[in-house]
């Protein structure tokens, strides 16, 4: 539906996981404020899996539980000669789970969504689209995803592809979910499979990547899956779904937080975690903040969440550097395995959250360092190159 012009309370570009997030957390706190989601594909929130640990959300934030999502309450990761179980509880929802909370507070009237129609120039109170419409807002937010003018940006890549299957006659052998299972062959950086049991016989397998490169084989990444199900005697499956990406994990100052206009929120904005990738406890955290605040007091609220963040972001990017610059491809899985050998689960749970301590810190870095360490490299790292994946 094309929509005529029209003034909002909250006009959001963009249609991904914070402009569902944004949705539902200003209906939850200001139920009779307008809104606008604005998106350019034909329908929001994508084809994504998100997840998180139970503990990223705080309780105060009940309007997240608009969605129906899965909760395991552990999961496990594996590495070659070692595997452990982690007694934290973690959730998933997919775009197709956000969405039906989303469409359900469109229904009561308040919020209005744009799709097929891209923007082409928004400002601190106004968006315009290719459609020729201009929508004024108190508020707006730019939620459009990673920008592609950060030429001086160094990144690596967590890139993947996903595959849903379903089994015909056995069920999975594992109810618990599997962040990382890095006893497959460690090619193209560090790599493991990312298993979601979905239910006793659907299940999401993830081929996943931390490398140097932004590209992707889907069939090798479907040879690996296929190989994995055969490896556990699982011979009758069907694919249902599929999903793929690739997210820059930057080394360096940008793509932090911030709270310049027009406020910048979810990738776009740097709310997320540079060295898991993980961004629901930083969006939830932007959206609460957006929803809770006047719109005169918005800029300086944003900017003291970025502030209280600033010390995680940049440790992230430090970590990301140290991983991708010091430490050969190959190698790369030793670092996990020591952080998730080394350290006790709540500080494992503190860091995911993205509120470790300058301790939690020091305790991930200090240890034997793995093997195959590239010191030059890691120092020519601090050279400005661009980060390929971002360039206009």
């Amino acid at each position: 539906m094309l929509l005529q012009n029209r003034e909002y309370d909250f006009v959001i570009a963009g249609g991904g996981l914070q402009a569902g997030l944004l949705a539902l957390a200003i209906h939850n706190h200001q139920t009779d404020a307008r809104v606008l989601i604005v998106e350019e594909n034909d329908r929001l929130f994508g084809n994504h899996t998100w997840s998180f640990h139970g503990s990223d959300v705080p309780e105060s934030v009940t309007w997240l539980k608009a969605v129906s999502y899965q909760h395991w309450p552990a999961y496990k990761v594996k590495f070659p000669s070692y595997e452990k179980r982690i007694n934290l509880g973690y959730c998933s929802f997919s775009s197709a789970q956000l969405n039906a909370a989303v469409e359900a507070v469109a229904l009561q009237g308040n919020l209005d969504i744009q799709t097929g129609d891209s923007v082409e120039a928004i400002s601190a109170d106004s968006l315009q689209t290719a459609s020729g419409a201009t929508f004024t807002g108190k508020v707006i937010v730019d939620c459009r995803g990673a920008r592609r003018d950060h030429s001086s940006i160094r990144c690596g890549f967590q890139k993947f592809h996903g595959f849903e299957v379903e089994l015909e006659q056995q069920e999975w052998p594992d109810r618990l979910p599997i962040l990382m299972d890095a006893t497959v062959d460690q090619q193209d950086g560090f790599r493991f499979l990312y298993v979601l049991p979905l239910t006793s016989r659907r299940v999401l397998i993830e081929d996943t990547y931390f490398s140097e490169t932004p590209t992707l084989d889907r069939q090798n990444s479907l040879s690996e899956v296929k190989n994995y199900l055969a490896e556990r005697s699982i011979e009758n499956w069907t694919l249902v779904r599929e999903e793929n990406g690739c997210l820059p994990m930057p080394f360096n100052s940008s793509m932090k937080p911030n709270a310049t206009a027009p406020i910048r929120g979810g990738f776009r904005g740097g709310w997320f975690h540079a060295a898991t990738g993980y961004s629901l406890p930083l969006a939830v955290r932007f959206a609460e903040t957006i929803a809770t605040s006047s719109p005169k007091k918005i800029d300086q609220q944003i900017s003291l969440l970025a502030t209280q963040n600033r010390f995680q972001a940049t440790f992230s990017r430090f970590l990301n550097r140290l991983l991708f610059q010091l430490v050969s491809p190959r190698k790369r899985f030793e670092i996990f395995r020591r952080f998730y050998r080394a350290l006790p689960d709540t500080t494992i749970e503190r860091f995911y959250a993205h509120e470790f301590t300058k301790l939690d810190a020091a305790r991930i870095l200090i240890g034997a360092p793995p093997r195959g360490l590239t010191p030059v490299r890691f120092l020519n790292s601090f050279r400005v190159q661009p980060c390929p994946v971002l360039q206009s």
